[in-house]
């Protein structure tokens, strides 16, 4: 049973060998880096994910601007012309369009008959009034 102490000794030395080996390269990959916050770096720099300080990015803005004048004159437009038309007003082809039904109406339609009817009360000069 003395082989089976020795070979577990072995072992656990070795992992405690493995084990030192790990913590010595973290303790290393931790020395060299060249940041662990933003207060490391300068005021215009930032510390990254890969430990080490970048420069902030500069952002263009781009500012978009949109001329609307011309669709404002449009709409403005219509309704002014929408409004004469309901006013009343007539542009040029809605009047000969109205004229030419008129006469179409006119040519159809017989002449009206003279008012012939005798009002329902006549005055006589002897009946009188109260």
């Amino acid at each position: 049973m003395g082989w089976l102490y020795k070979k577990s000794e072995a072992a656990t030395t070795l992992l405690v060998i493995i084990v030192i080996v790990f913590f010595l390269g973290w303790l290393i990959n931790v020395g060299q880096r060249e940041c662990k916050s933003n207060r490391d770096c300068g005021s215009e720099f930032y510390c990254g994910s890969d430990f080490s300080c970048h420069s902030y990015p500069t952002i263009q803005k781009t500012v978009v601007q949109y001329n609307l004048f011309w669709h404002a004159v449009i709409i403005g437009l219509a309704i002014v012309i929408s409004a004469w038309i309901f006013k009343g007003g007539e542009l040029r082809f809605r009047k000969e369009q109205k004229q030419a039904v008129e006469q179409k109406v006119e040519a159809k339609e017989p002449k009206e008959a003279e008012d012939i009817s005798e009002p329902y009360y006549k005055s006589d000069s002897n009946v009188r009034t109260p």
